[in-house]
Formats: C-alpha cells, sequence, structure tokens
C-alpha cells in the first residue's frame, strides 16, 4: 500500500473515533452540569497523566525495537521485551493507582464529585495502561490499522454507548459515571489487543525462551518516557491550573471544550503518525536518509490542506461551537480556543520532528527541550491563569508549544539534510 492509501486509511479510523470523542464531550457537556463536567474533566485530566507515566516508555520505545525484531525473526528477545513491558507496566499501574486513591480519600480537599470520579480512574488505570502499551506494540508489528480501529473507534464508541444507556435508565448522570464508561471500554480494549497480538505472533514466537535484558530497556525507555511524561504535563496543566488557580467550574469546563475542539487535528495526525514512525524507524536502520526526507515530504503534502480547513472552521464557527457544548462556554473559551487551534496547527505539522530526534538517538537535547517547555508552561499558567482565566491557560500552551515544536523542527531539518547530504557523497 502506498504511503497515501495507508495514511488515508488511519486518518479515516480516526476521524470516525473522534467522532465519537467528541460527541461524547458534547453530550457530557450537556448533561452533567457545570460541576458534574469539571469533575468528569479534571479526573480525565489526571488519568492521561497517569496512563502516560505507567508503561515507563517502554511503550513507545516498542515503535523503536520491536519493528527490527519481528522482521529479523528475532522472537527470544521480542518475546522478552513483551513480557517485561507487560508486567512493569501492570505493577506501576497498581502503585500509582493507590497512591492517588489514598491522596483523595485522605487529603484531597476536592469536592466530592471530583473525588469521586478520581477514585474510578484510579481503578481504570491498569486496563488502560496496558491498552496503551497494546496499540503500540501491534503498529510495531506491522498492523497499525487494527490498533487504531481498537483505540480510536472501538474505546470512544464504547464509552459513548454506555453513556446512552446510562441516559436512558438513571435521571441524574454523574462525572464519576461517565469515567467509569471509559474504564470499561479499556477494559475491553485490552482484551481485544491480547487476542489481536496473539493472532499476530508466529507459533516460533510462543516457542521461543524469552531473552530479557530489563536495564538497557530502562535505559533506551527513559527518555521516551520523561518525553511522554512532559507532553502530558503541557496538554492537561491547563486543566488542572484552572481547577486550582481559578475557582470557576465554567472556566474549567470552557477550556476544555475549546480544547477538545483544537486538538481535533491532533488525534487524526497521531493516528497516521504511527505509520510514518513505524517507517522512520525502518528507514533510520537502512541508512535511507532522502527516503525520510521523501515521506515527509509527501506528508505535508496532504496535511496542510487539513490543517488551512480545519483553521477556518474554528475562526469562523467557533461561536457556535461553543455553543453547541453549552452557551455559558462561549463567553469563557472562544478566545481560548482559537489560540489553541493556532498552537495545534503548529503542533500536528512538525509532530514527526522530536520522533526522529529520539530514534537518532538525540535524548539529551530532546529532553533538553521538552523539559524547558514544560517548566516553562508552569511557570506562564501560575502567572496568566489567575488574571486572564481559560484565555490564560491557552496562551500558555501556546507559547510552549510553538517554540518546543519549532526547536524540534530545526534540530531535526539539520540533521537529516546533513545525513542525507553525507550518503549521497559517499
Amino acid at each position: 500500500m502506498s504511503h497515501y492509501g495507508s495514511a488515508a486509511s488511519l486518518a479515516s479510523l480516526a476521524v470516525i473515533g473522534q467522532g465519537f470523542g467528541y460527541g461524547l464531550s458534547i453530550i457530557l457537556a450537556r448533561n452533567l452540569g457545570v460541576d458534574g463536567f469539571e469533575a468528569y474533566v479534571v479526573a480525565s485530566a489526571a488519568f492521561t497523566l497517569m496512563v502516560m507515566y505507567v508503561p515507563r516508555g517502554l511503550e513507545k520505545y516498542s515503535i523503536r525495537i520491536l519493528p527490527g525484531l519481528l522482521e529479523q525473526g528475532d522472537w527470544g528477545p521480542a518475546r522478552g521485551y513483551l513480557q517485561y513491558a507487560s508486567s512493569r507496566t501492570i505493577i506501576t499501574a497498581l502503585i500509582v493507582a493507590t497512591l492517588l486513591a489514598l491522596w483523595v480519600l485522605f487529603f484531597s480537599p476536592a469536592p466530592d464529585t471530583t473525588r469521586t470520579a478520581l477514585l474510578v480512574s484510579c481503578l481504570s488505570l491498569p486496563t488502560g495502561a496496558l491498552a496503551h502499551l497494546g496499540v503500540e506494540v501491534l503498529s510495531a508489528g506491522g498492523r497499525t490499522t487494527l490498533a487504531l480501529a481498537i483505540f480510536r473507534c472501538l474505546v470512544p464508541g464504547v464509552a459513548l454507548g454506555l453513556v446512552l444507556i446510562f441516559l436512558q435508565i438513571t435521571d441524574e448522570l454523574s462525572g464519576a459515571l461517565a469515567v467509569g464508561s471509559w474504564g470499561i471500554a479499556w477494559a475491553l480494549a485490552s482484551v481485544t489487543m491480547f487476542i489481536a497480538l496473539r493472532a499476530l505472533l508466529p507459533e516460533a514466537y510462543r516457542t521461543a525462551r524469552a531473552e530479557k535484558d530489563g536495564k538497557s530497556w530502562r535505559r533506551a525507555a527513559r527518555p521516551f518516557l520523561l518525553y511522554r511524561v512532559s507532553l502530558a504535563l503541557i496538554s492537561q496543566a491547563g486543566v488542572i491550573a484552572l481547577d486550582a488557580l481559578q475557582p470557576s467550574a465554567a472556566a474549567v469546563g470552557a477550556y476544555a471544550a475549546a480544547i477538545a475542539t483544537a486538538s481535533l487535528p491532533i488525534l487524526l495526525v497521531t493516528a497516521t503518525n504511527r505509520y510514518y514512525a513505524h517507517q522512520i524507524s525502518l528507514l533510520l536502520d537502512r541508512d535511507d536518509y532522502t527516503g525520510i526526507l521523501a515521506l515527509r515530504q509527501q506528508r505535508l503534502l496532504w496535511l496542510l490542506p487539513v490543517i488551512a480547513f480545519f483553521l477556518a472552521g474554528v475562526f469562523l464557527y467557533g461561536r457556535d461551537i461553543l455553543a453547541f457544548f453549552r452557551p455559558d462556554f462561549v463567553e469563557e473559551g472562544l478566545v481560548a480556543m482559537r489560540i489553541l487551534a493556532v498552537a495545534t496547527a503548529n503542533s500536528v505539522i512538525f509532530a514527526l520532528a522530536p520522533t526522529y530526534m529520539k530514534y537518532r538517538g538525540e535524548n539529551r537535547t530532546t529532553l533538553v527541550v521538552v523539559m524547558a517547555a514544560a517548566a516553562l508552561l508552569l511557570v506562564l499558567l501560575w502567572i496568566l491563569v489567575p488574571r486572564l482565566a481559560a484565555t490564560g491557560a491557552a496562551i500558555s500552551y501556546a507559547v510552549t508549544t510553538c517554540g518546543m515544536y519549532w526547536a524540534f523542527a530545526q534540530l531535526a531539518h539539520r540533521d537529516l539534510l546533513e545525513l542525507a547530504a553525507r550518503q549521497i557523497i559517499d
């Protein structure tokens, strides 16, 4: 299949899945009330931060290490890696969920609705983390479309279906019940991925002796962990800062609605990036740097028109979009949504640059950039959120992400051109 055909199939699945997720956000905003939606948003942000940490970077490192092992038939190391990554993910999930649950039960000053939703997030963490690991492993095995169908379509589709059922059988939907719907969906996804993975791997894998190199894998995965946690902090800190520094449920809800809308292209591009990351890994193994340049150009040819169309929709119809969530979100969230949309456009265009840097082993540079961005974001949120509420959170996010991705793009472009030129000379 051509690059365009592969990207198109993944993009189609992402659009369907995003439709489920976006529709669910609208339904919850209209049915939970401002306070209930705030509880759901805060618990979801906490879950995202936890689930980015729990696999300890091993899920993203799967895309780098497994394609070569599976292509070459190195079943012993492949089996050892999958066993190690799975067990480490489960153990870490149980520890993190227990610690957060204890804090919520005995120390959290949050309202009861938020505390209950957070506890449900803790229960959902082990299966959610396994699903995040599973989607990367299936992608590394060349089953990117199946992985995306489960991760981006099955999960939000099941969550949406359960919420619709709950709306029919209960008079008052709660944030905890909404979070629980996602938890059931994550559990179903993790089981489905396990079945799909067993079908993918040959008999030689199952009979091979597992060869483990935990120390080496932990060291190699650490940059992916720090990068993922920093990015999760950047994406979710706005919600948490608004909840802590701006005691307005409407501000939290408006920002959540704004970033849900502004993030529409992110999930589309993240879905296709799994395919491109897989290709970059293989091309780097073959020292085919001109191939990477061609791959990047092909990606931009379809991506740029999509981004232009998205930005036009946000700026022309932003007020109507937010009013569809809740009319009281318009005043709080309109400017924030437009700022976030511009930041998103920048992020998705340069999204593969940090992936390339990590695959090239430029871990120290990558970590310096992303951790500096996370630190800058926290400072900006502390200064701007008390004064500008949702708009302040959006400005903080935009300044941070634009600067970070511009830096990555410059570094990756320069390195790739140097390698391609050297390859031509040699």
